[in-house]
């Protein structure tokens, strides 16, 4: 009788976070994960400015190719999790008539929920509602934000008017010799006008390549931020499972960090101090992002979040340890 009674207020909390959560949001399904299309909106904005970065060249080879990479990597795990194991009888909770039944069925080698009933809002929000709504964490994101989009596109917006500055001059260097060559003939190579002309040009072409590698510096690290934005907006539309929705973030930080060095620290290149300043200031934020959040904090709530309410069946917590853990509302 106890468990019957249990059971019957667990279903009924579960359709009264149902209603209220379908009420709120007429987009959003039982679980309260919303269903936008793909892509959805915070997807098509990362879209657009790694779009922009490809066609405007200003993305190194590698960064392409890792990207193509990680997201062959990404591909083959989410086919392995989705992949039947075998053929097991699942044992069922008491029925209506109080004993315990069984069907057979195929259990995955990850799951993504559990295998009924109520899905928790750990799941949701795996990090947890205090933390994801703490003045600290939000400021660290705008910090990101600041460091990682804003601040790189403002500066790749002004290489590349500068660049176009270039190359017009270029151009219209070039027609000016030509139309001198034209009419001086002789003189005009025999004074010396020529050399001088050519030597001109040539200048402002190695200037030019330079302004495409500092273009190329910036929109490598921005380019793989977008791409990491538009990967996890699928995952969480996909309903991945937990463990490869965190490996996402925490790929994509450290492939990061391998086109942030040569910004922060470059072998031949002599960079304007406020750009090395904000290659730095990257450097050293995704450093931190990686080592301080990502793998103490993000990792071990996701992983926790999806053995408790996903793998387990019955866990029981400590006194004390639901801080740890993202249990806190």
């Amino acid at each position: 009788a106890i468990r019957q009674t249990l059971s019957h207020i667990l279903q009924s909390a579960a359709q009264s976070q149902r209603k209220s959560t379908s009420a709120s949001s007429s987009s959003s399904d039982a679980i309260g994960i919303q269903k936008s299309p793909v892509p959805s909106a915070m997807a098509k904005i990362p879209f657009a400015i790694a779009s922009f970065l490809l066609l405007g060249n200003c993305v190194p080879f590698r960064c392409v190719g890792g990207v193509w990479g990680l997201t062959v990597y990404l591909l083959g795990l989410t086919s392995w999790c989705a992949a039947p194991k075998t053929s097991v009888l699942l044992t069922g909770g008491s029925g209506s008539s109080g004993g315990m039944g069984g069907t057979n069925g195929e259990i995955v080698y990850m799951p993504s929920l559990p295998s009924k009933g109520h899905v928790p809002n750990l799941i949701v929000n795996p990090l947890g509602s205090t933390l994801t709504n703490s003045r600290i964490y939000r400021t660290w994101l705008r910090i990101g934000a600041l460091l990682g989009i804003l601040a790189p596109i403002i500066v790749l917006t002004g290489l590349t008017l500068h660049q176009f500055s270039i190359e017009g001059r270029i151009l219209e260097n070039i027609r000016f010799m030509k139309w001198l060559g034209e009419r001086c003939g002789d003189y005009f190579v025999g004074s010396g006008l020529g050399e001088a002309g050519l030597s001109v040009i040539l200048g402002e072409t190695v200037y030019d390549k330079y302004i495409g590698v500092l273009r190329k510096l910036v929109g490598g690290h921005v380019f793989l931020l977008c791409c990491q934005a538009m990967t996890e907006a699928l995952a969480r539309t996909a309903l991945l499972p937990l463990p490869i929705r965190i490996l996402i973030p925490v790929s994509y930080n450290t492939l990061r960090l391998t086109s942030i060095h040569p910004w922060a620290f470059p072998a031949t290149l002599t960079l304007p101090k406020s750009l090395w300043m904000l290659g730095l200031a990257n450097l050293l934020y995704w450093y931190a992002n990686l080592l301080f959040f990502l793998i103490p904090v993000g990792v071990v709530r996701y992983l926790r979040a999806h053995f408790f309410c996903v793998e387990a069946v019955e866990v029981t917590v400590r006194n004390g340890g639901e801080s740890s853990i993202g249990l806190l509302s």
